[in-house]
């Protein structure tokens, strides 16, 4: 398989949280820059190793390294595919992911099991 190439990554994260921005502005729904969220948060909170052991992922990595066969995608993604089904924004990206997350947590997967150009291609949007 093809290592995962990094701009792969950054097209997935901005087309993800682009389709969220959108979808949020199209029901009015206000939500914290990235600024000010960061203006916040201050030195307050930081990512660091615990007890010697680097912090790989978020909530839903850390769902699927467990192998709880549950993870949050509904509550996270599938919040925008409502949202913009609702209001007219399409949202493919967030669709596949919440499709494959829930998909990964029935079967078990491991965090990864799918490159970000192979997650674009399941959502259907053309990248490099």
């Amino acid at each position: 398989a093809a290592e995962p190439r990094s701009d792969d990554a950054a097209e997935l994260y901005h087309r993800t949280r682009a389709e969220g921005t959108a979808a949020l502005r199209a029901a009015g729904i206000a939500h914290a820059s990235r600024a000010e969220i960061a203006e916040v948060i201050g030195d307050h909170v930081r990512i660091e190793q615990v007890d010697g052991s680097p912090r790989s992922g978020g909530s839903s990595w850390q769902s699927l390294s467990r192998g709880t066969g549950t993870i949050e995608a509904d509550f996270l993604n599938g919040e925008i595919v409502l949202l913009g089904r609702v209001y007219g924004v399409p949202t493919p990206v967030n669709e596949a992911l919440q499709r494959l997350a829930n998909r990964a947590a029935a079967e078990r997967r491991a965090p990864g099991f799918m490159s970000p150009a192979q997650v674009l291609t399941e959502a259907g949007v053309p990248h490099a």
